[in-house]
């Protein structure tokens, strides 16, 4: 069963992550905004983006793990995604 202490601990971390999220996103944006204006350059991007995510899934938590976290990170955008592809 987790203490108060670690609870506490674990919302502060969480905090941290978000904010760290956040700062990384604001980031991507950036680069998209600056480096792609057509539609087909974006979905080139994103593509690109989700290569380097997988390989740093992978180099974090190893193949099988990274794996699933990409997999599960796909499925997740993929109702985002699937009412532009034509």
């Amino acid at each position: 069963m987790l203490n108060k202490d670690k609870i506490q601990d674990m919302k502060e971390q969480l905090t941290e992550a978000d904010k760290k999220f956040q700062v990384y996103v604001g980031g991507l944006s950036g680069i998209v905004e600056k480096s792609s204006q057509l539609p087909e350059d974006r979905i080139l991007l994103a593509g690109a983006m989700m290569s380097v995510a997988k390989a740093l899934y992978m180099e974090a938590a190893g193949p099988d793990q990274g794996q699933w976290f990409f997999d599960h990170n796909v499925r997740d955008l993929v109702p985002l995604i699937k009412p532009t592809i034509h």
